[in-house]
Protein backbone atom coordinates (compact mmCIF):
# COMPACT_ATOMS: atom_id res chain seq x y z
CA UNK A 1 0.00 0.00 0.00
CA UNK A 2 1.32 3.44 -0.94
CA UNK A 3 1.69 5.59 2.20
CA UNK A 4 -0.15 8.94 2.20
CA UNK A 5 1.86 11.93 1.06
CA UNK A 6 2.17 14.95 3.32
CA UNK A 7 2.97 18.52 2.27
CA UNK A 8 3.87 21.20 4.83
CA UNK A 9 3.88 24.80 3.61
CA UNK A 10 4.57 28.31 4.81
CA UNK A 11 4.25 31.77 3.33
CA UNK A 12 5.20 35.19 4.58
CA UNK A 13 2.34 37.70 4.54
CA UNK A 14 1.93 39.73 1.39
CA UNK A 15 3.34 42.74 3.20
CA UNK A 16 6.46 40.73 4.02
CA UNK A 17 7.33 39.26 0.61
CA UNK A 18 10.43 41.48 0.44
CA UNK A 19 11.54 40.88 4.05
CA UNK A 20 14.39 38.34 4.23
CA UNK A 21 13.55 37.38 7.82
CA UNK A 22 9.83 36.90 7.20
CA UNK A 23 10.42 34.80 4.10
CA UNK A 24 12.61 32.31 5.97
CA UNK A 25 11.02 28.86 6.18
CA UNK A 26 10.12 28.19 9.84
CA UNK A 27 12.57 25.67 11.30
CA UNK A 28 9.66 23.81 12.90
CA UNK A 29 8.59 22.45 9.50
CA UNK A 30 11.95 20.73 9.17
CA UNK A 31 11.46 18.86 12.43
CA UNK A 32 7.90 17.86 11.47
CA UNK A 33 9.23 16.52 8.18
CA UNK A 34 12.01 14.63 9.95
CA UNK A 35 9.47 12.99 12.28
CA UNK A 36 7.56 11.60 9.31
CA UNK A 37 10.38 10.72 6.95
CA UNK A 38 12.47 9.00 9.63
CA UNK A 39 9.52 6.61 9.90
CA UNK A 40 9.20 6.10 6.11
CA UNK A 41 6.26 8.47 5.58
CA UNK A 42 6.79 10.73 2.53
CA UNK A 43 6.73 14.44 3.25
CA UNK A 44 7.79 17.63 1.47
CA UNK A 45 8.07 21.19 2.74
CA UNK A 46 7.56 24.32 0.66
CA UNK A 47 8.14 28.03 1.09
CA UNK A 48 5.41 29.73 -0.94
CA UNK A 49 6.34 33.30 -0.04
CA UNK A 50 5.76 35.68 -2.94
CA UNK A 51 4.02 33.13 -5.15
CA UNK A 52 0.67 33.90 -6.72
CA UNK A 53 -2.56 31.97 -6.88
CA UNK A 54 -1.98 30.35 -10.26
CA UNK A 55 1.48 29.05 -9.33
CA UNK A 56 0.36 27.82 -5.91
CA UNK A 57 -2.66 26.00 -7.34
CA UNK A 58 -0.48 24.28 -9.94
CA UNK A 59 2.03 23.31 -7.27
CA UNK A 60 -0.63 21.88 -4.94
CA UNK A 61 -2.17 19.89 -7.78
CA UNK A 62 1.19 18.50 -8.82
CA UNK A 63 1.98 17.42 -5.27
CA UNK A 64 -1.51 16.00 -4.68
CA UNK A 65 -0.96 15.37 -0.95
CA UNK A 66 -3.28 13.39 1.27
CA UNK A 67 -2.40 15.74 4.15
CA UNK A 68 -1.56 19.41 3.67
CA UNK A 69 -0.47 21.48 6.67
CA UNK A 70 -0.01 25.24 6.78
CA UNK A 71 2.28 26.97 9.31
CA UNK A 72 0.26 29.88 10.75
CA UNK A 73 1.49 32.73 12.92
CA UNK A 74 -0.31 35.91 13.89
CA UNK A 75 1.64 37.95 11.35
CA UNK A 76 0.81 35.66 8.39
CA UNK A 77 -2.74 34.64 9.35
CA UNK A 78 -4.35 36.22 6.27
CA UNK A 79 -1.93 34.63 3.84
CA UNK A 80 -2.30 31.27 5.60
CA UNK A 81 -6.09 31.42 5.22
CA UNK A 82 -5.56 32.21 1.54
CA UNK A 83 -3.29 29.17 1.12
CA UNK A 84 -5.86 26.95 2.81
CA UNK A 85 -8.58 28.15 0.42
CA UNK A 86 -6.33 27.48 -2.57
CA UNK A 87 -5.41 24.08 -1.14
CA UNK A 88 -9.07 23.07 -0.94
CA UNK A 89 -9.60 24.19 -4.54
CA UNK A 90 -6.58 22.26 -5.78
CA UNK A 91 -6.89 19.18 -3.54
CA UNK A 92 -10.58 18.61 -2.73
CA UNK A 93 -10.03 15.37 -0.81
CA UNK A 94 -6.92 16.34 1.16
CA UNK A 95 -6.98 16.73 4.94
CA UNK A 96 -6.15 20.38 5.56
CA UNK A 97 -4.38 21.26 8.79
CA UNK A 98 -3.15 24.47 10.42
CA UNK A 99 -0.46 24.51 13.07
CA UNK A 100 1.38 27.15 15.02
CA UNK A 101 0.69 29.58 17.85
CA UNK A 102 -2.12 31.59 16.24
CA UNK A 103 -4.52 28.70 15.50
CA UNK A 104 -3.54 26.93 18.71
CA UNK A 105 -4.65 29.88 20.83
CA UNK A 106 -7.48 31.28 18.67
CA UNK A 107 -8.96 28.11 17.22
CA UNK A 108 -12.61 29.24 17.06
CA UNK A 109 -11.80 32.39 15.12
CA UNK A 110 -9.42 30.57 12.77
CA UNK A 111 -12.12 28.01 11.94
CA UNK A 112 -14.55 30.86 11.22
CA UNK A 113 -12.07 32.55 8.88
CA UNK A 114 -10.85 29.35 7.17
CA UNK A 115 -13.85 27.42 5.91
CA UNK A 116 -11.56 24.94 4.14
CA UNK A 117 -9.72 23.96 7.33
CA UNK A 118 -10.32 20.43 8.68
CA UNK A 119 -8.32 20.51 11.92
CA UNK A 120 -5.81 22.46 13.99
CA UNK A 121 -2.77 20.74 15.44
CA UNK A 122 -2.52 22.08 18.98
CA UNK A 123 0.91 23.17 20.19
CA UNK A 124 3.83 20.82 19.57
CA UNK A 125 2.97 19.05 16.36
CA UNK A 126 5.24 16.08 15.65
CA UNK A 127 3.38 13.36 17.54
CA UNK A 128 -0.06 14.53 16.39
CA UNK A 129 1.00 14.75 12.74
CA UNK A 130 2.57 11.31 12.90
CA UNK A 131 -0.62 9.95 14.48
CA UNK A 132 -2.76 11.36 11.67
CA UNK A 133 -0.53 9.83 8.98
CA UNK A 134 -0.36 6.46 10.73
CA UNK A 135 -4.16 6.30 11.04
CA UNK A 136 -4.55 7.22 7.37
CA UNK A 137 -2.09 4.47 6.46
CA UNK A 138 -3.95 1.90 8.54
CA UNK A 139 -7.47 2.95 7.50
CA UNK A 140 -7.40 4.99 4.27
CA UNK A 141 -10.61 6.70 3.27
CA UNK A 142 -11.97 6.84 6.83
CA UNK A 143 -12.23 9.54 9.47
CA UNK A 144 -10.19 7.58 12.00
CA UNK A 145 -7.50 10.28 11.83
CA UNK A 146 -9.89 12.52 13.80
CA UNK A 147 -9.26 10.36 16.87
CA UNK A 148 -5.61 11.46 17.00
CA UNK A 149 -4.75 13.15 20.32
CA UNK A 150 -3.63 16.77 20.12
CA UNK A 151 -6.19 18.04 17.58
CA UNK A 152 -8.78 20.79 17.64
CA UNK A 153 -11.72 19.95 15.38
CA UNK A 154 -14.76 21.99 14.47
CA UNK A 155 -16.88 19.66 16.56
CA UNK A 156 -14.52 19.67 19.57
CA UNK A 157 -11.04 18.66 20.69
CA UNK A 158 -9.32 15.32 21.08
CA UNK A 159 -7.38 14.55 24.29
CA UNK A 160 -4.16 16.49 24.80
CA UNK A 161 -0.93 15.05 23.51
CA UNK A 162 1.84 14.60 26.09
CA UNK A 163 4.93 16.70 25.31
CA UNK A 164 7.74 14.85 23.60
CA UNK A 165 10.31 13.99 26.26
CA UNK A 166 12.82 12.40 23.87
CA UNK A 167 13.49 15.17 21.36
CA UNK A 168 16.19 13.05 19.71
CA UNK A 169 13.40 10.77 18.48
CA UNK A 170 12.14 13.48 16.12
CA UNK A 171 15.05 13.11 13.72
CA UNK A 172 17.25 15.70 12.03
CA UNK A 173 15.96 18.09 9.36
CA UNK A 174 19.37 18.06 7.67
CA UNK A 175 19.09 14.31 7.12
CA UNK A 176 15.58 14.31 5.65
CA UNK A 177 15.19 17.65 3.85
CA UNK A 178 13.04 17.66 0.74
CA UNK A 179 12.07 21.26 0.12
CA UNK A 180 10.66 23.29 -2.73
CA UNK A 181 11.35 27.00 -3.28
CA UNK A 182 14.11 27.00 -0.64
CA UNK A 183 16.53 29.36 -2.36
CA UNK A 184 18.96 29.95 0.52
CA UNK A 185 20.52 26.92 2.21
CA UNK A 186 21.71 29.30 4.92
CA UNK A 187 18.23 28.98 6.39
CA UNK A 188 19.23 25.50 7.54
CA UNK A 189 21.75 27.07 9.92
CA UNK A 190 18.94 28.00 12.33
CA UNK A 191 18.72 25.17 14.87
CA UNK A 192 16.61 24.24 17.86
CA UNK A 193 18.19 22.12 20.60
CA UNK A 194 15.54 22.42 23.33
CA UNK A 195 11.89 23.29 23.88
CA UNK A 196 10.21 25.24 26.65
CA UNK A 197 11.22 28.11 28.91
CA UNK A 198 11.22 28.25 32.72
CA UNK A 199 9.92 31.83 32.75
CA UNK A 200 6.30 32.95 32.83
CA UNK A 201 6.54 36.43 31.27
CA UNK A 202 2.99 37.74 30.80
CA UNK A 203 3.68 38.98 27.24
CA UNK A 204 5.12 35.70 25.88
CA UNK A 205 3.19 32.67 24.60
CA UNK A 206 6.07 30.19 24.89
CA UNK A 207 4.91 28.80 28.26
CA UNK A 208 1.44 28.13 26.89
CA UNK A 209 2.66 26.67 23.60
CA UNK A 210 5.78 24.69 24.60
CA UNK A 211 5.45 24.52 28.38
CA UNK A 212 7.58 25.77 31.26
CA UNK A 213 9.49 22.50 31.66
CA UNK A 214 12.53 22.56 29.37
CA UNK A 215 13.24 19.46 27.30
CA UNK A 216 16.65 19.04 25.68
CA UNK A 217 18.12 17.23 22.75
CA UNK A 218 21.24 15.26 23.60
CA UNK A 219 24.66 16.72 22.88
CA UNK A 220 25.27 13.85 20.45
CA UNK A 221 22.16 14.71 18.43
CA UNK A 222 23.16 18.37 18.17
CA UNK A 223 26.71 17.49 17.13
CA UNK A 224 25.42 15.11 14.48
CA UNK A 225 23.21 17.85 13.03
CA UNK A 226 26.13 20.30 12.91
CA UNK A 227 28.27 17.72 11.14
CA UNK A 228 25.56 16.88 8.60
CA UNK A 229 25.06 20.55 7.77
CA UNK A 230 28.80 20.98 7.32
CA UNK A 231 29.19 17.87 5.16
CA UNK A 232 26.10 18.29 2.98
CA UNK A 233 25.90 22.07 2.64
CA UNK A 234 29.27 23.42 3.78
CA UNK A 235 27.68 25.49 6.55
CA UNK A 236 30.11 26.93 9.10
CA UNK A 237 27.96 29.47 10.96
CA UNK A 238 24.94 28.48 13.06
CA UNK A 239 22.26 30.16 15.14
CA UNK A 240 20.74 28.27 18.07
CA UNK A 241 17.23 29.65 18.45
CA UNK A 242 16.34 27.98 21.76
CA UNK A 243 14.43 30.31 24.07
CA UNK A 244 16.98 29.59 26.80
CA UNK A 245 20.06 27.92 25.36
CA UNK A 246 22.08 27.97 28.60
CA UNK A 247 19.34 26.73 30.96
CA UNK A 248 21.07 23.48 31.92
CA UNK A 249 24.66 24.13 32.96
CA UNK A 250 25.86 20.51 32.71
CA UNK A 251 24.30 20.03 29.30
CA UNK A 252 25.89 23.23 27.98
CA UNK A 253 29.35 22.22 29.18
CA UNK A 254 28.97 18.74 27.69
CA UNK A 255 27.89 20.16 24.33
CA UNK A 256 30.72 22.71 24.33
CA UNK A 257 33.27 19.96 24.98
CA UNK A 258 31.77 17.98 22.12
CA UNK A 259 31.98 20.92 19.72
CA UNK A 260 35.60 21.62 20.67
CA UNK A 261 36.55 17.99 20.15
CA UNK A 262 34.60 17.62 16.89
CA UNK A 263 37.07 19.44 14.67
CA UNK A 264 34.21 21.36 13.03
CA UNK A 265 35.32 24.79 14.27
CA UNK A 266 31.90 26.45 13.80
CA UNK A 267 31.02 30.01 14.64
CA UNK A 268 27.59 30.46 16.18
CA UNK A 269 25.23 32.56 18.26
CA UNK A 270 22.46 31.88 20.74
CA UNK A 271 20.03 33.56 23.13
CA UNK A 272 19.25 33.07 26.80
CA UNK A 273 18.03 34.63 30.04
CA UNK A 274 20.26 36.89 32.10
CA UNK A 275 19.93 34.75 35.24
CA UNK A 276 21.10 31.56 33.52
CA UNK A 277 24.71 32.28 32.58
CA UNK A 278 27.96 32.17 34.51
CA UNK A 279 31.63 32.57 33.73
CA UNK A 280 32.33 28.87 33.22
CA UNK A 281 29.51 28.47 30.71
CA UNK A 282 30.46 31.58 28.77
CA UNK A 283 34.16 30.71 28.59
CA UNK A 284 33.34 27.22 27.34
CA UNK A 285 30.91 28.66 24.79
CA UNK A 286 33.44 31.11 23.41
CA UNK A 287 36.09 28.41 23.11
CA UNK A 288 33.53 26.34 21.19
CA UNK A 289 32.89 29.16 18.69
CA UNK A 290 30.15 31.35 20.20
CA UNK A 291 30.79 34.89 19.03
CA UNK A 292 27.43 36.51 19.83
CA UNK A 293 24.82 36.23 22.60
CA UNK A 294 21.36 37.78 22.80
CA UNK A 295 19.38 38.35 25.97
CA UNK A 296 15.76 39.30 26.47
CA UNK A 297 16.45 42.06 28.97
CA UNK A 298 13.14 43.75 27.97
CA UNK A 299 13.51 46.93 30.07
CA UNK A 300 15.86 49.09 32.11
CA UNK A 301 13.32 49.82 34.84
CA UNK A 302 12.85 47.42 37.74
CA UNK A 303 9.29 48.63 38.12
CA UNK A 304 8.42 47.80 34.50
CA UNK A 305 10.15 44.41 34.69
CA UNK A 306 7.78 43.62 37.54
CA UNK A 307 4.81 44.73 35.41
CA UNK A 308 5.96 42.25 32.74
CA UNK A 309 6.43 39.49 35.31
CA UNK A 310 9.86 38.97 33.79
CA UNK A 311 11.31 37.04 36.74
CA UNK A 312 14.70 38.70 36.42
CA UNK A 313 16.12 42.00 37.65
CA UNK A 314 18.68 44.54 36.52
CA UNK A 315 21.31 43.11 38.85
CA UNK A 316 21.01 39.84 36.90
CA UNK A 317 21.11 41.73 33.61
CA UNK A 318 24.14 43.90 34.36
CA UNK A 319 26.06 40.94 35.73
CA UNK A 320 25.30 38.74 32.69
CA UNK A 321 26.07 41.41 30.13
CA UNK A 322 29.24 42.36 31.97
CA UNK A 323 30.38 38.73 31.92
CA UNK A 324 29.77 38.48 28.17
CA UNK A 325 31.94 41.56 27.60
CA UNK A 326 34.61 40.23 29.98
CA UNK A 327 34.75 36.89 28.17
CA UNK A 328 34.83 38.76 24.85
CA UNK A 329 31.76 37.99 22.76
CA UNK A 330 29.49 40.31 20.82
CA UNK A 331 26.39 41.25 22.78
CA UNK A 332 22.77 41.72 21.72
CA UNK A 333 19.71 42.62 23.75
CA UNK A 334 15.96 42.77 23.20
CA UNK A 335 14.10 45.72 24.72
CA UNK A 336 10.38 46.52 24.83
CA UNK A 337 8.67 49.88 25.20
CA UNK A 338 5.10 51.12 24.85
CA UNK A 339 4.06 49.22 27.98
CA UNK A 340 0.94 50.17 29.94
CA UNK A 341 2.08 52.08 33.01
CA UNK A 342 5.48 52.93 31.52
CA UNK A 343 6.53 56.54 32.16
CA UNK A 344 9.15 58.67 30.46
CA UNK A 345 11.37 58.21 33.49
CA UNK A 346 11.20 54.46 32.85
CA UNK A 347 12.18 55.01 29.21
CA UNK A 348 15.19 57.03 30.35
CA UNK A 349 16.22 54.11 32.57
CA UNK A 350 16.23 51.88 29.48
CA UNK A 351 18.28 54.51 27.64
CA UNK A 352 20.79 54.59 30.50
CA UNK A 353 20.96 50.79 30.47
CA UNK A 354 21.84 50.84 26.76
CA UNK A 355 24.55 53.44 27.36
CA UNK A 356 26.04 51.50 30.26
CA UNK A 357 26.08 48.04 28.65
CA UNK A 358 27.05 49.06 25.07
CA UNK A 359 25.38 46.22 23.13
CA UNK A 360 26.56 45.71 19.57
CA UNK A 361 22.98 44.86 18.59
CA UNK A 362 19.78 46.13 20.20
CA UNK A 363 16.32 45.07 19.00
CA UNK A 364 13.72 47.53 20.29
CA UNK A 365 10.05 46.72 19.84
CA UNK A 366 6.70 48.13 20.94
CA UNK A 367 4.86 45.73 23.21
CA UNK A 368 2.59 43.57 21.05
CA UNK A 369 -0.15 41.39 22.51
CA UNK A 370 -0.21 37.86 21.13
CA UNK A 371 -2.78 35.11 21.62
CA UNK A 372 -1.69 32.63 24.24
CA UNK A 373 -0.28 35.28 26.58
CA UNK A 374 -1.75 36.32 29.92
CA UNK A 375 -1.64 39.95 28.86
CA UNK A 376 -3.70 39.22 25.74
CA UNK A 377 -6.25 37.31 27.80
CA UNK A 378 -6.50 40.19 30.27
CA UNK A 379 -7.03 42.78 27.54
CA UNK A 380 -9.68 40.67 25.84
CA UNK A 381 -11.50 40.03 29.14
CA UNK A 382 -11.55 43.78 29.76
CA UNK A 383 -12.97 44.44 26.29
CA UNK A 384 -9.86 46.32 25.15
CA UNK A 385 -9.36 43.94 22.21
CA UNK A 386 -12.23 43.62 19.78
CA UNK A 387 -13.02 40.06 18.78
CA UNK A 388 -12.97 40.89 15.06
CA UNK A 389 -9.62 42.72 15.18
CA UNK A 390 -7.67 40.01 13.36
CA UNK A 391 -10.37 39.64 10.74
CA UNK A 392 -10.55 43.36 9.96
CA UNK A 393 -6.96 44.49 10.25
CA UNK A 394 -4.89 42.87 7.52
CA UNK A 395 -1.51 41.76 8.83
CA UNK A 396 -1.59 44.14 11.80
CA UNK A 397 -0.60 43.25 15.32
CA UNK A 398 -2.28 44.43 18.50
CA UNK A 399 -0.06 46.89 20.32
CA UNK A 400 -0.55 47.55 24.01
CA UNK A 401 -0.17 51.29 23.52
CA UNK A 402 -0.68 53.33 20.37
CA UNK A 403 0.25 56.85 21.42
CA UNK A 404 2.85 59.58 21.12
CA UNK A 405 4.72 58.24 24.15
CA UNK A 406 5.45 54.95 22.38
CA UNK A 407 6.52 56.63 19.15
CA UNK A 408 8.82 59.00 21.01
CA UNK A 409 10.28 56.19 23.12
CA UNK A 410 11.03 54.01 20.08
CA UNK A 411 12.89 56.84 18.37
CA UNK A 412 14.77 57.81 21.51
CA UNK A 413 15.89 54.28 22.36
CA UNK A 414 16.86 53.57 18.76
CA UNK A 415 19.11 56.63 18.79
CA UNK A 416 20.73 55.44 22.01
CA UNK A 417 21.22 51.99 20.47
CA UNK A 418 22.95 53.49 17.43
CA UNK A 419 25.33 55.42 19.65
CA UNK A 420 25.98 52.36 21.81
CA UNK A 421 26.72 50.24 18.75
CA UNK A 422 29.43 52.68 17.73
CA UNK A 423 31.07 52.24 21.15
CA UNK A 424 30.60 48.49 21.47
CA UNK A 425 33.86 47.39 19.84
CA UNK A 426 36.41 46.00 22.29
CA UNK A 427 39.47 48.17 22.88
CA UNK A 428 43.03 46.89 22.28
CA UNK A 429 43.44 46.68 26.06
CA UNK A 430 40.30 44.53 26.36
CA UNK A 431 41.50 42.21 23.60
CA UNK A 432 44.89 41.93 25.31
CA UNK A 433 43.21 40.99 28.59
CA UNK A 434 41.06 38.37 26.87
CA UNK A 435 44.15 36.79 25.33
CA UNK A 436 46.03 36.86 28.63
CA UNK A 437 43.11 35.26 30.46
CA UNK A 438 41.84 32.69 27.92
CA UNK A 439 44.98 31.97 25.96
CA UNK A 440 44.51 31.29 22.25
CA UNK A 441 40.87 31.37 21.18
CA UNK A 442 39.86 31.67 17.54
CA UNK A 443 36.87 33.90 18.33
CA UNK A 444 39.16 36.42 20.05
CA UNK A 445 41.43 36.50 17.01
CA UNK A 446 38.50 36.91 14.63
CA UNK A 447 37.00 39.82 16.57
CA UNK A 448 40.40 41.39 17.07
CA UNK A 449 41.12 41.09 13.37
CA UNK A 450 37.76 42.64 12.44
CA UNK A 451 38.45 45.57 14.78
CA UNK A 452 41.88 46.07 13.23
CA UNK A 453 40.38 46.00 9.73
CA UNK A 454 37.85 48.68 10.64
CA UNK A 455 40.70 50.94 11.72
CA UNK A 456 42.82 50.20 8.64
CA UNK A 457 45.44 48.18 10.52
CA UNK A 458 45.53 45.50 7.86
CA UNK A 459 48.90 43.93 8.72
CA UNK A 460 47.71 43.40 12.29
CA UNK A 461 44.41 41.95 11.09
CA UNK A 462 46.16 39.50 8.77
CA UNK A 463 48.41 38.38 11.62
CA UNK A 464 45.33 37.56 13.72
CA UNK A 465 43.86 35.41 10.94
CA UNK A 466 47.23 33.79 10.21
CA UNK A 467 47.50 32.69 13.84
CA UNK A 468 44.15 30.89 13.54
CA UNK A 469 45.41 29.12 10.40
CA UNK A 470 48.66 28.13 12.10
CA UNK A 471 47.07 26.87 15.32
CA UNK A 472 43.87 25.42 13.81
CA UNK A 473 44.55 24.48 10.17
CA UNK A 474 41.19 22.73 10.05
CA UNK A 475 39.32 25.94 10.90
CA UNK A 476 37.86 27.49 7.72
CA UNK A 477 37.29 30.87 9.38
CA UNK A 478 40.96 31.88 9.41
CA UNK A 479 41.15 31.30 5.66
CA UNK A 480 37.79 32.97 5.01
CA UNK A 481 38.60 36.15 6.90
CA UNK A 482 42.08 36.38 5.39
CA UNK A 483 40.61 35.91 1.90
CA UNK A 484 38.25 38.83 2.39
CA UNK A 485 41.03 40.98 3.78
CA UNK A 486 43.36 40.16 0.90
CA UNK A 487 40.61 41.00 -1.58
CA UNK A 488 40.23 44.44 0.04
CA UNK A 489 43.93 44.95 -0.58
CA UNK A 490 43.61 43.92 -4.23
CA UNK A 491 45.53 40.67 -3.65
CA UNK A 492 43.09 38.49 -5.55
CA UNK A 493 45.25 35.46 -6.29
CA UNK A 494 46.17 34.91 -2.61
CA UNK A 495 42.50 35.55 -1.73
CA UNK A 496 41.36 32.86 -4.14
CA UNK A 497 43.94 30.47 -2.71
CA UNK A 498 42.44 31.02 0.74
CA UNK A 499 38.93 30.46 -0.58
CA UNK A 500 40.09 27.19 -2.11
CA UNK A 501 41.23 26.15 1.37
CA UNK A 502 37.78 27.02 2.74
CA UNK A 503 36.11 24.85 0.11
CA UNK A 504 38.54 22.01 0.79
CA UNK A 505 37.56 22.10 4.46
CA UNK A 506 33.85 22.83 3.92
CA UNK A 507 32.84 21.73 0.41
CA UNK A 508 29.87 23.66 -1.02
CA UNK A 509 30.28 26.40 1.57
CA UNK A 510 27.78 28.94 0.17
CA UNK A 511 29.84 32.06 0.91
CA UNK A 512 33.11 30.75 -0.50
CA UNK A 513 31.31 29.24 -3.50
CA UNK A 514 29.69 32.58 -4.29
CA UNK A 515 32.96 34.45 -3.91
CA UNK A 516 34.80 32.13 -6.29
CA UNK A 517 32.01 32.12 -8.90
CA UNK A 518 31.49 34.45 -11.87
CA UNK A 519 30.07 37.14 -9.56
CA UNK A 520 32.80 36.67 -7.01
CA UNK A 521 35.68 38.71 -5.66
CA UNK A 522 36.38 40.74 -8.78
CA UNK A 523 32.81 42.04 -8.77
CA UNK A 524 32.93 43.11 -5.13
CA UNK A 525 30.38 40.61 -3.82
CA UNK A 526 29.99 40.97 -0.05
CA UNK A 527 31.47 38.35 2.23
CA UNK A 528 29.69 35.97 4.60
CA UNK A 529 27.26 37.17 7.21
CA UNK A 530 28.97 36.48 10.52
CA UNK A 531 25.71 37.32 12.28
CA UNK A 532 23.04 34.77 11.45
CA UNK A 533 20.69 36.53 13.83
CA UNK A 534 17.94 39.03 13.24
CA UNK A 535 14.55 40.13 14.46
CA UNK A 536 11.90 37.45 14.68
CA UNK A 537 8.79 37.98 12.64
CA UNK A 538 6.76 38.38 15.83
CA UNK A 539 9.08 41.14 17.16
CA UNK A 540 8.98 43.97 14.64
CA UNK A 541 10.40 47.36 15.47
CA UNK A 542 9.56 51.02 15.16
CA UNK A 543 9.36 51.09 11.36
CA UNK A 544 6.07 49.15 11.38
CA UNK A 545 4.52 50.66 14.47
CA UNK A 546 2.74 53.73 13.15
CA UNK A 547 1.04 51.86 10.30
CA UNK A 548 -0.86 49.58 12.67
CA UNK A 549 -4.53 50.21 13.41
CA UNK A 550 -5.53 50.70 17.01
CA UNK A 551 -7.13 47.69 18.71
Amino acid sequence: MTPPRTLLAYSAPRSGFGDEWMTFLPMGLGYLQAMLKSRAHPCRVANLSGRGRKEVLAYFRAQNPAVLGISMFTFNRKRSAELLAWAREACPTAILLAGGPHPTHLAEEVFEDCSALDAIVRGEGETALLGIVERLTAAPGTDSWKLTPGLILREGSTPSQAPLEDLDAVGLPAEHLEADFLDDVGQLAYLSTSRGCPATCNFCNTPEFWGTSIRFRSAGSVLRELRLLRERHGLTYFSFRDDTFTANRGRVLELMTGIQESGLHPLWNCQSRVNLVDEDRLVAMKRAGCEFMQFGVEHGSERVLALLDKGTNLRHARRALGLVRKVGMNLGIYLITGIPGETWADVEESAAFIRDTRPSDCQISPLALYPGTRMFDQYRAEGRIQRDFYRASGDAEIFARVDSHTEKALRHLDQEAQRARAKSRFSPAEFAEQKRWLGFCAVTNLLCGEAAEEEGRWTEAEAEYAEIIAREPGNPWGFMKRALLREKQGRRDPARADLAEVLALAPRNPEASALTGPWGLHRGRPGPKNKAHGPTAEMKGAEAYLSRPKA
